[in-house]
């Protein structure tokens, strides 16, 4: 049978290495597994050989920094030895399945390295601000340790040579990182050899390109990292698709010349990036920007070079990756997220089984939020990140199968229903709906869900090839429950929307924040949304797309200020969005009455009534335990508690919650 993909998986070179396929692993940081010194370990080579036996033709390594010690970030660089051979063993692993090994650099952070005192000042190409403190000035490198940088990132690539990698990446005139700060005006004020010119702005580059070709020869291929925007409206700015503005980084023009030149001196591939960290949102896309958010700024940059364009960004759906692969736009797919996700993107790619791929969602919580917040890369939707050979041992049939009923149909139940089953357990779960879903089905409303609503598929495929029972319309009590003929329970009945007393919140008009997803074409023109945490940001954001007049209420200082905080990208664009879309939005205020035609709210500055044909409360979600507490207090079989009737969170708590019960059952 012919493949639906096709050229997908057909061969490329990047210099004179070719590639099995099209789909390459493109680099994330595994922040938080590594070892002594940010050294690979064995955790963190399963976790590249999971993805490479899942089908990708290329691993590119989350980024590592040589050992200038000229900031604050740890290197494996220190122990040569060790670093040899753990990258010989991570080398070994993945050419076993036929893929190849680019090991990727991080040549320097500087601004976009938070301060820290006791190191010292940051460092830049320039004295320029530091990204996430404009109170501190960065220390302009001097010659000598940008001589250090390109001495010390040039010893590191060797030794990748040396162990087995089959080619290297250098992070570099991309997401506002070192290299970007000497090829963007904004930040390179230098007047001196690395300044000024083109050709000066990038002599950091050539400097490293030439090194490595004297060290490791003519034939071991470098590739970089090259953004043709940096999509800022200022420090700290980003813009929005679609909003008109001066770009204040680099524009198109002066990137491709940038691409001509990097090809012209030896570089061997371009992995596309776009963004920096001032317009975070570009440079990590979230829920908010479309599938293939890079594409058309990729292939302008493929039309104007010879070499090949890898492109991430967002490309996880298949037959969007073909398409700009057939059609000739980029020379491969660069997959990150996706592939945390599903590390067997690839193959059930080939076997066209795009139904079969669990799809990351970008919501950035796991991977971004978490690095962020200086917690271990993780992934919302799959819990056996970096726990890769301990999942072999999860997932094994147990020895003792058992009847388990699960107590609503919400995401995680169905990911504790899914787990239990795959381990041999009978499963039922009994949900009140007429369908499973629980909250995500209100979720996934907006367009801008697509992800979410391919996760609802996703796990209703799964449970349904597991042989999970589904018993709906069910309206579960202690008493029913309690006869139920089975060995286990598990309550995942969800949790209960919060309704502040505020006077005259029982009129008709007003809904709960679920009501109104459910209900869209119900409102009227004019809704005051009460509460302005992600939820009540999207609902607002979504009315505003859908042609109605929302306004945000919020009692905090900031928006999405909770205990449940989304990532810096997702956080950034909606905000900007709202801002974009001229959605009024209230700090500080207080609903003091809520009226049939309009809302009395209290602000720093007064009073006022703002008109309302429906008011929207989105105040957050309380734990609902009651039905637990009763279940577990009147019956001798195990009982488990889950999800957000446990404790409100998100996607990402709510599956790690059903994934483990689901194996410990």
């Amino acid at each position: 049978m012919p493949l639906k993909y096709p050229k997908l998986f057909e061969p490329f070179s990047i210099g004179k290495v070719e590639i099995k396929n099209r789909i390459v692993l493109s680099a994330m940081l595994p922040e938080g597994w590594t070892e002594l010194n940010a050294a690979f370990g064995e955790r963190i080579i399963r976790y590249y050989e999971e993805r490479a036996k899942g089908g990708a033709g290329l691993i590119i390594t989350g980024s590592t920094t040589p050992n200038h010690q000229l900031e604050n970030q740890e290197s494996p660089l220190v122990n040569p030895k060790r670093f040899v051979v753990q990258t010989k063993k991570l080398a070994d692993c993945v050419h076993s399945y036929g893929a190849k090994l680019f090991y990727q650099f991080q040549i320097c952070s500087g601004r976009n390295l938070a301060p820290d005192p006791e190191f010292g000042l940051p460092v830049s190409s320039s004295e320029v601000e530091n990204r996430y403190d404009p109170s501190v000035l960065c220390r302009a490198l001097t010659i000598e340790e940008i001589h250090e940088i390109v001495r010390s990132t040039v010893e590191a690539v060797y030794l990748c040579y040396k162990a087995g990698a089959d080619g290297v990446d250098i992070n570099g005139v991309k997401g506002g990182y070192l290299g970007d700060q000497f090829g963007v005006d904004a930040w390179n004020h230098r007047t001196d050899q690395y300044g000024g010119s083109l050709e000066n702005k990038l002599r950091i580059m050539k400097e490293i390109r030439d090194g490595i070709r004297d060290k490791c020869g003519p034939d071991f291929p470098v590739t970089t990292r090259l953004g043709t925007k940096s999509h800022m409206k200022g420090p700290m700015q980003g813009h929005v698709p679609g909003e008109d503005y001066v770009e204040y980084g680099r524009d198109m023009e002066e990137s491709l010349l940038m691409g001509q030149y990097l090809e012209k001196i030896g570089y061997d591939g371009f992995l596309f990036g776009t963004g920096t960290h001032d317009s975070m949102y570009w440079l990590y896309p979230p829920v908010y920007m479309a599938d293939g958010c890079w594409l058309e700024e990729a292939e302008t940059l493929r039309m104007a070079v010879h070499i090949p364009v890898i492109l991430p960004g967002k490309m996880n759906v298949p037959e969007l990756a073909h398409m700009a692969v057939a059609e000739g736009k980029v020379d491969a797919i660069g997959i990150a997220r996706g592939m945390l996700a599903d590390p067997e993107w690839a193959n059930k790619v080939h076997r066209g089984e795009d139904e079969e791929i669990r799809p990351c969602i970008s919501c950035n919580n796991g991977c971004l939020a978490s690095i962020q917040a200086g917690l271990p890369l993780r992934c919302a939707v799959n819990p056996d990140v970096c726990f890769e050979e301990e999942a072999k041992i999860k997932y094994a049939k147990s020895s003792n199968p058992k009847k388990v009923a699960v107590i609503g149909g919400g995401i995680a139940g169905m990911e504790c229903a899914r787990t239990a089953a795959v381990r041999g357990h009978q499963v039922t779960i009994y949900d009140k709906g007429n369908c499973l879903g629980g909250v995500m089905i209100p979720a996934e409303t907006p367009e801008f869900k697509a992800a979410d609503r391919r996760l609802l598929k996703w796990y209703e495929r799964q449970i349904k090839k597991a042989g999970v029972g589904i018993k709906l319309n069910m309206n579960m009590t202690p008493e029913s429950i309690r006869q139920l003929d089975v060995d286990v329970i598990v309550i995942a009945n969800g949790a209960k929307e919060k309704k502040p007393g505020i006077e005259g919140i029982n009129l008709e008009h007003v809904m709960t924040g679920t009501e109104a997803l459910m209900n869209t074409d119900c409102l009227g023109t004019n809704v005051v949304v009460v509460g302005g945490g992600q939820v009540g940001c999207e609902i607002a954001l979504w009315l505003k797309q859908k042609g109605h007049e929302p306004v945000v209420i919020e009692a905090m200082d900031k928006l999405m200020g909770g205990k449940v905080k989304p990532s810096i990208s997702n956080r950034d664009m909606l905000i900007d969005l709202l801002k974009f879309n001229q959605v009024p939005i209230y700090l500080q205020a207080d609903v003091m009455k809520i009226e049939k035609d309009c809302v009395a709210v209290r602000t720093k500055d007064g009073t006022m009534a703002l008109p309302a044909d429906n008011v929207v409360i989105s105040v957050g979600f309380a734990a609902n335990s009651d039905l637990f507490k009763e279940i577990y207090a009147s019956t001798e079989k195990d009982v488990y508690f889950i999800g957000d009737a446990k404790s409100p969170g998100n996607f990402m708590s709510c599956i790690r919650d059903g994934n483990a019960v689901g194996a410990a059952i």
